[in-house]
């Protein structure tokens, strides 16, 4: 058996970098690891491309589900003490499995490693270094210390993962942070400053100035869901209040592009009964009658 299990999801891999992320996972410094790759019914070859490398263990769901239910379905497969996933636009650095287990198997209460990265482009050129603590005022971040655990940037104890069920599959977006939301606790996470893994830019996922309304309904769930760690006059109360106004502030302006200004204007008075000083959302609302 395996030592670490690593699992990378799939839709489409052929035009989206799969073999790429494949590869760097076989170029690790540390060699005592599986690979599987959940195909999540594409439509195109990846079948074909995963099978040309004989190292790799392919399973296919007959459905599109989503990447968290992709990655659940890898988990469950796993049978190593420790657990990663990469996506398949992403890459490791080539010591990535070798650091990050050294620490966490020194750590026995600790349930995951993560570890800083680069913002690359489609040729793999860095764009920016991405540090792995962040202290926004937001719940995505208060919620979880500061650790911006980044999927493709974490090395997990497998236990821990299984003992609160994975990924939630019902959410569209924000499902990592759920999760690290879920596991974290005082001593559980152990950050590594180091850049030991690369996250992809391009095209359709590097532009994110107006959301999908897909997106936008992945943020209200996670919203909704974890409402109720955010009392009133506390910190994560008031960090609450201003995500729920950058949610309709953007809603607001999704309504606009589509030329629907009443929902639009709708959209922008729930923003400022949150924020009600804020500048910008007063003039979208304002735009909104002239549209």
């Amino acid at each position: 058996m395996a030592h670490v299990s690593v699992v990378i999801p799939a839709y489409n891999g052929t035009s989206r970098y799969l073999d790429q992320a494949i590869r760097s996972v076989l170029a690790q410094s540390y060699a005592d690891h599986e690979i599987i790759v959940v195909d999540d019914a594409s439509t195109d070859r990846t079948d074909a491309l995963v099978q040309t490398i004989p190292q790799v263990r392919y399973v296919r769901h007959t459905r599109n589900a989503g990447q968290a239910a992709a990655r659940n379905t890898g988990g469950r497969l796993a049978q190593s003490p420790f657990l990663a996933f990469l996506d398949q636009d992403d890459l490791w650095e080539p010591t990535f499995l070798e650091k990050t287990l050294a620490i966490l198997e020194a750590a026995t209460g600790a349930a995951l490693v993560h570890c800083d990265g680069y913002q690359v482009n489609e040729h793999n050129e860095i764009l920016e270094y991405d540090a792995a603590m962040k202290h926004q005022r937001s719940i995505t971040q208060l919620l979880r210390g500061g650790h911006d655990a980044a999927t493709s940037g974490s090395l997990f104890r497998k236990t821990w993962f299984d003992s609160v069920g994975g990924y939630d599959a019902g959410l569209s977006i924000w499902e990592d942070i759920d999760l690290a939301i879920r596991l974290y606790g005082p001593e559980r996470f152990i950050h590594l400053p180091q850049p030991m893994y690369r996250h992809r830019l391009y095209g359709h996922n590097a532009s994110r100035d107006i959301p999908s309304l897909r997106a936008l309904d992945g943020r209200r769930r996670f919203l909704d869901k974890h409402a109720s760690a955010c009392r009133p006059g506390t910190p994560e109360g008031e960090a609450l209040s201003n995500d729920w106004a950058i949610y309709y502030a953007d809603l607001g302006k999704h309504h606009l592009q589509a030329h629907a200004p009443q929902e639009a204007r709708q959209a922008f008075r729930f923003a400022l009964r949150h924020q009600p000083l804020n500048v910008k959302t007063w003039s979208r609302l304002l735009r909104s009658y002239f549209v």
